[in-house]
């Protein structure tokens, strides 16, 4: 009899067991050999790294063959009900019958665990607990299905988990099922009927079970003596608990304490001999090893015959600069190269009434100054680039790390009075009307962003009465007026820090009919926290937080009842720092194909931060490489990001799948297109230190794992025995990665120009090819997908 309080780890071989329930979950991971597992009189058959979970009261057996070796773990109910905080709870794992999630990161859990048991070399069990706790956190957090109270009170087997675990939970005291069946809205007739129902057994008979082996366990591992154990069992006095002992064992409680502890230690000898010999075989079969401990595989099967309406949302607007940023030879030259390459129809530029720009300076009404401006917006219109205009002030700054900035400068006028913003605003949009045409100028993007963080310089004028509403509703009136067409919005929120500011807005938006065609956000992954009078953005560890602010973003709007308002993220980054050699790295590349792949459908527009590494130049930015933003470095070397936006945009129109680790695409020619990418997330360490302080060296250091991911796609319903070509074009850390190829330089910052040549000319990805023909309509590609690799397989007839 195993004794354990809150998970118990097994690896178990040649098991027959027929059909029973327990309170606990139970995790199922095959090793090696079939197992055949009946759950609710469902069959699955299961084959080498197949992973089921049994829910909590579930009646289930299990049958496997004689060369079956497989891993079983039990979570107590108790401690899961204790972490999730709830008594009630359903998992659907189980790889035999779902194909709509991702296993390779629980196998991968499963597969670690397994090498440090095998290889037993730490003194305590410590690792292998914290790795059984990493596993439930995975099945929490992926696995776990969210039910509502009136589901949760309508089902009978959810009815059945309530009472075995109302059983297990209270077995010590005197149960009270009256009081149980109203808490279910039945009668305590129909609870009793519906337990022998989905059992087999009588409800006494289940408690009486429950209270035996608890009593028993007293027995065998405590010293308690026999009145005690009865009474921490539920019995009602020794009388009756020697009475149901010896029906249950045929011998006394007294008796079977004597008379079995005498074999406990032997039966314990022999469990640990069994334990030892499995151990050795796992280890000469080599099933876990260093190598393979590391590799995930991940096979993905697609209907060639399927198809969905695919919206790319990321290549209509690219992030520039200050609209005097834009008139630099230098940014000019990487704006319309961007467009040209990368397909992007809107520049988006802020700072319009700046300084440097002059043309007010806020204090005096009339004889406004445009040369600045037309210079810029006269490039933008003539090489048929449309304006994404931001009217808030922010800073000229660039951020190094987390509340420091290399430089920071207000370079926004603030206007003396609301009517000489006024004044400004409607001259300004009377002259871009006179000077390109309404037709022009309606297709234009007009944001009007709030800056919270610094509310006290972010003010478009002074007024003691001053309201970012009522600013906003003036633009609003004003540019539908003079251009209905055109599009306003903002506030450039952060959903989590601005939730009740964003709701307050949307309300006084309804009330005054100055609707916002599109409410703007910024997203980074980062939690905006109030430090010592200080606003500062934090890193955050969740894997999935750009998952979950969008859903607060569609939160907001179903909360203030709003139908047609778009959710645009007009800025998007893996890091705010302009000084983080990960903006230069294969990371970014990884993070940009993996996060766009999830939020493509959930938002209306996504635009990257940002164009090129010239925004962010300062004293300390010489040399070939700095960690800026950009897209293009400043002599203009295409960054692994740069290629994750080409990749991107040569995908299909039509989604055939998408998972972990890439997308199928085909377009109206049947050509197919799919983007690979083995993201990894950062470990601790990253979080410790600030972003500015790894050195290219040092970033591979910081992920959870450098594992690669052997990935097979398999294409069905193709064209039987067709012949096609694959091309393949990856960009990883020894393809294309402009810190790879400048560490073959020791990183030396004073190149030549020949060299910086060849630099920009090195950094493209590496490119493959073969031909397959579909045997049976059926075309296989395989792949190894190195960490923070991404890579486009083109797949066209070879006829055609």
């Amino acid at each position: 009899m195993k004794v354990y309080t809150d998970f118990d780890f097994q690896i178990n071989k040649e098991v027959i067991e027929n059909e029973y329930l327990h309170p606990d979950i139970e995790l199922i991971y095959v090793l090696e050999g079939n197992l055949k597992i009946t759950i609710k009189d469902k069959l699955y058959s299961l084959t080498k790294e197949d992973i089921v979970l049994i829910n909590s009261s579930f009646m289930h057996s299990i049958n496997c063959d004689g060369n079956a070796i497989f891993c079983r773990i039990y979570y107590s109910y108790f401690l899961i009900s204790k972490i999730i905080k709830n008594d009630n709870f359903i998992f659907l794992c189980n790889s035999v019958s779902d194909s709509e999630r991702s296993y390779a990161e629980l196998k991968g859990i499963f597969k670690e665990l397994l090498y440090y048991y095998i290889k037993q070399p730490h003194k305590t069990e410590c690792l292998i607990n914290s790795l059984l706790y990493k596993l439930l956190d995975n099945i929490i957090e992926n696995f776990q299905i969210e039910k509502s109270n009136q589901s949760a009170n309508n089902s009978d087997d959810e009815r059945l988990q309530k009472i075995i675990n109302y059983i297990n939970k209270n077995f010590e005291f005197g149960l009270n099922f009256k009081a149980l069946a109203d808490e279910l809205y039945i009668s305590a007739s129909t609870l009793s009927r519906l337990f022998k129902k989905q059992t087999g057994l009588y409800l006494s008979d289940y408690v009486n079970q429950v209270r035996m082996k608890h009593a028993a366990i007293d027995l065998l591992y405590s010293d308690k003596n026999i009145t005690k154990i009865a009474t921490d069992c539920g019995f009602s006095n020794p009388s009756v608990f020697n009475k149901i002992f010896r029906e249950a064992y045929g011998v006394s409680p007294s008796d079977y304490r004597s008379k079995m502890k005498e074999k406990i230690i032997e039966k314990t000898n022999e469990e640990e001999l069994l334990r030892e010999n499995l151990r050795l075989e796992l280890k000469e079969k080599e099933i876990f090893n260093e190598n393979n401990l590391s590799e995930i595989k991940y096979c993905v099967k697609a209907s060639a015959n399927q198809g969905f309406y695919f919206k790319k949302n990321w290549d209509k607007v690219i992030n520039i600069g200050s609209l005097h940023n834009l008139t630099l030879a230098n940014l000019q030259y990487h704006t319309l190269y961007l467009v040209e390459q990368l397909g992007f129809s809107y520049a988006r530029l802020w700072n319009v009434f700046s300084a440097k720009m002059m043309i007010t300076d806020g204090k005096n009404i009339g004889n406004y100054n445009y040369d600045n401006v037309d210079l810029v917006l006269d490039f933008l219109v003539s090489n048929h680039i449309i304006p994404f205009l931001d009217f808030g002030k922010r800073p000229n700054t660039a951020v190094c790390s987390e509340g420091n900035s290399v430089f920071y400068e207000e370079e926004c006028i603030t206007f003396q009075s609301r009517k000489a913003w006024e004044s400004a605003l409607e001259n300004f949009l009377q002259h871009i009307i006179k000077r390109y045409g309404q037709n022009e100028v309606n297709k234009w993007i007009f944001e009007f962003s709030c800056d919270r963080i610094h509310k006290k310089e972010s003010a478009y004028y002074n007024d003691k009465n001053y309201s970012y509403f009522e600013a906003f509703k003036y633009a609003y009136d004003s540019i539908k007026h003079l251009l209905p067409n055109a599009e306003i919005g903002g506030p450039l929120g952060i959903i989590d820090f601005d939730f009740s500011f964003l709701k307050a807005f949307l309300s006084y938006c309804k009330n005054n009919n100055c609707l916002p065609d599109f409410l703007s956000f910024l997203l980074f992954p980062y939690k905006t926290v109030c430090k010592n009078d200080l606003i500062i953005s934090k890193r955050v560890f969740e894997k999935n937080f750009e998952i979950k602010q969008i859903e607060m973003m569609h939160e907001l709007l179903e909360e203030s009842n709003i139908k047609n308002c778009k959710l645009y993220i007009s800025e998007w980054n893996n890091s705010l720092s302009s000084r983080n050699y990960l903006n230069d790295s294969c990371f970014r590349a990884a993070y940009i194909a993996k996060t766009a792949s999830e939020i493509y459908d959930k938002v209306d527009l996504l635009s990257i931060w940002v164009g090129s590494d010239w925004l962010s130049k300062y004293y300390d930015s010489f040399g070939i490489s700095n960690g800026g933003n950009g897209l293009l470095t400043k002599d203009s070397i295409r960054k692994p990001a740069y290629y994750a936006f080409l990749f991107m945009n040569r995908l299909g129109e039509q989604l055939i799948e998408k998972n972990d680790y890439c997308i199928i695409t085909k377009d109206e020619k049947q050509n197919y297109s799919i983007l690979c990418f083995n993201f990894k997330w950062y470990d601790g360490n990253y979080f410790l230190q600030e972003e500015n302080s790894f050195t290219p060296e040092k970033i591979n250091d910081i992920f959870e794992n450098n594992s690669p991911v052997d990935l097979e796609i398999i294409l069905q319903d193709m064209p039987s025995n067709q012949k096609y070509s694959i091309k393949k074009y990856t960009i990883n850390n020894s393809s294309g990665s402009i810190l790879n190829e400048w560490s073959k330089f020791q990183y030396e910052n004073e190149l030549r120009n020949d060299e910086v040549k060849y630099l920009r000319e090195i950094c493209v990805p590496n490119l493959s090819m073969e031909k397959q023909i579909a045997d049976n309509g059926v075309l296989r590609i395989k792949t190894r997908l190195q960490p923070h690799e991404i890579s486009l397989i083109h797949i066209y007839d070879d006829t055609k």
